[in-house]
């Protein structure tokens, strides 16, 4: 599922891993009026869950507080 956060859209789709939902997501940026091309992040190692909905909101929450620190 996708999520818009400012001029960024937080991908996060948990995978399913044994017994558990492994948390990744992408975070992308469209480019600015003066770039040929915006930015796109992955981040994979965010952690294990017993159920989908937990990763995904791990995801989404992990990405926005990397945004906020970062950019």
């Amino acid at each position: 599922m996708r999520v818009n956060y400012g001029a960024w859209v937080i991908g996060s789709v948990p995978e399913k891993k044994g017994h558990h939902w492994h948390a990744w997501v992408e975070v992308e940026r469209s480019p600015w009026e003066d770039e040929d091309i915006g930015q796109i992040f992955h981040f994979t190692d965010i952690g294990y869950y017993d159920i989908e909905a937990a990763a995904y909101e791990r995801g989404i929450q992990w990405a926005r507080a990397w945004l906020d620190d970062n950019f």
